[in-house]
């Protein structure tokens, strides 16, 4: 298919390969391709398929589109088209892919070139079938048997058992990639060094697909210096093997009708060149690039049947790199989650493997905050490291109450816990589950007394209070450092429930009672003033469950 090659300042050249509907390309986040340059605008263009044809179409982008210096409004692009966001970003369209040429209808199994690679591994293969029959037929036979026959070779054989033995060196030394660097730039860079060496090349640089954007970008290099440019052959032949997923060859550059002739290719005095598909099974990850500016050196298909065999290790290399990675960030994300969630619904999370980013959305969840009434009077007369131990069980026991009712560990301010129930994963009975969550934990608080009591330690007095109504709740901080969290009205209100609360009393608000009121036993204290709040609140004391609720 066809291809867009952009070129920014300061960032690396990237391949955008072009499908079927339409892809927009501006600053801002939006956008199918984000684009960093100075005087592109937020949403600056769109490329879109209209039957065989590539059109360009610009948004009313402040400093314009261009196409080979023409401002442009709309136009049907051609192979090697250059195009212009403003002044800094540059872009060069190619069409000499399987989707722009005269091949494009042959089917991908049956060109040229792989069929000439299938036909070198049918025969390597029956060339080693001839080395084992030569191996068997040296040993001692059995006495009363007859000797095993000496296959006959020939010259051609032997060149080819040669070709074999490289190509066997050079895949084992290509499998020790594998087991190296779980670093992808040292990984990447290890597989083009190691890919030069083995090809006797002279320079080369892997495109590698981005993961979630599907763009393609250079990577790594090797002296490749200004021939990474938009409009040079080496990307465009990279571009090629990443995108149709078939190795290219350009064994001799004087007599090669599609690259031999390029400007570039004569300036830069490159004689052959070659790229290959980084390939997965049916997932291709990118390309490498090889060429050599030596008259001695004319890459053949030999040559290209070996660069497909070690570009298969490199991309298993590569790939290994990318799941390792993915295997830490799943493992992080587990963590960070469960610090505030529930096994539960860390599971459930984990499941729709969804980012943790910054923002919040609109939620209807219940508050809870359990306070320990009297903590610094409390604190002033106990040793610190006592304190800390009594913190410490405390928050451990009810931490533990709050994730069996599946709720989430907001946060814990000083000798407070604040828990929410609804968020980031809701249920009908969210209310009833974060009332039985308050009762349960003054009931273990009793239990914990009684032990306190008995062992010389100073014995603890809750306050809860709850309370049901729409927040906002998301992660909020910075990208360094972010909380699962929420806020609102709502929030405050419980806070300040939890504020009235006798020792030893659960307190919910009127709405909270509504959804709760037919499954817990409960007294009214009427409307309440709150601090800070211009309207009375309705309070109730939640005395016990029903029967049915436990």
């Amino acid at each position: 298919m066809p291809q867009l090659i952009i070129e920014q300042p300061s960032v690396p050249p990237m391949t955008v390969p072009i499908a079927g509907g339409e892809m927009h390309f501006g600053r801002a986040e939006d956008n199918d391709v984000v684009l960093v340059a100075d005087e592109v605008s937020r949403h600056h263009a769109v490329v879109c398929r209209r039957g065989s044809k590539t059109v360009l179409v610009d948004k009313n982008s402040l400093n314009g589109t261009y196409v080979n210096r023409q401002r442009v409004v709309e136009r049907v692009l051609t192979h090697l088209d250059e195009i212009w966001f403003g002044g800094k970003c540059r872009i060069v369209y190619r069409d000499d892919t399987c989707f722009g040429r005269d091949h494009a209808k042959e089917d991908k199994s049956e060109s040229k070139l792989m069929r000439d690679v299938d036909k070198i591994r049918a025969e390597m293969d029956r060339v080693g079938n001839s080395l084992t029959m030569i191996a068997r037929s040296t040993r001692t036979p059995f006495p009363g048997t007859l000797p095993t026959p000496v296959p006959q070779t020939n010259p051609e054989d032997v060149l080819t058992m040669s070709r074999a033995y490289r190509r066997l060196s050079a895949l084992y030394r290509a499998s020790e990639l594998i087991s190296s660097e779980f670093d992808l730039p040292k990984r990447l860079a290890n597989v083009l060094d190691k890919v030069i060496e083995v090809m006797e090349a002279d320079r080369g640089f892997v495109l590698l697909k981005d993961e979630y954007s599907n763009k393609l970008i250079v990577s790594v290099a090797r002296e490749m210096g200004q021939d990474l440019a938009a409009s040079s052959p080496s990307m465009g032949i990279a571009g090629q093997a990443a995108i149709d997923g078939e190795p290219v060859l350009m064994g001799n550059a004087s007599t090669d009708q599609e690259f031999g002739l390029r400007d570039s290719v004569i300036r830069q005095q490159i004689t052959s060149a070659m790229a290959v598909p980084l390939r997965i099974e049916d997932r291709t990850l990118g390309a490498i690039y090889i060429d050599t500016r030596r008259r001695d050196i004319e890459f053949n298909n030999d040559d290209l049947e070996l660069f497909v065999a070690l570009a298969a290790q490199s991309a298993m290399a590569i790939d290994n790199v990318r799941l390792n990675k993915k295997m830490v960030d799943t493992e992080k994300k587990r963590a960070n989650l469960s610090r505030f969630l529930s096994p539960t619904i860390v599971d459930e999370i984990m499941k729709t493997d969804v980012a943790l980013e910054l923002g919040g959305q609109k939620h209807v969840v219940t508050t809870l905050f359990c306070d320990i009434r009297g903590f610094t009077q409390i604190a002033e007369r106990v040793p610190p490291k006592l304190m800390v131990d009594i913190l410490n069980e405390h928050f451990s026991a009810m931490t533990q109450i709050i994730f069996h009712e599946k709720g989430t560990l907001d946060k814990y301010i000083g000798d407070e816990i604040m828990a929410v129930f609804g968020a980031p994963i809701n249920d009908e009975d969210d209310a009833l589950r974060a009332v039985r969550a308050a009762l349960a934990i003054q009931a273990k608080n009793t239990e914990l007394n009684e032990q306190r009591a008995h062992e010389g330690r100073p014995v603890l007095h809750l306050g809860i209070g709850i309370n049901t109504g729409e927040v906002i709740a998301g992660y909020i901080g910075s990208v360094m450092r972010m909380e699962f969290t929420v806020v609102g009205d709502h929030v405050n209100i419980a806070r300040r429930l939890c504020d009235i609360a006798k020792p030893g009393q659960v307190v919910i608000g009127g709405a909270t009672h509504q959804l709760v009121s037919d499954k817990v036993d409960s007294c009214p204290l009427g409307n309440v003033m709150l601090a800070g709040k211009a309207i009375p609140v309705d309070v109730f004391e939640i005395v016990g469950l029903k029967a049915a609720a436990k």
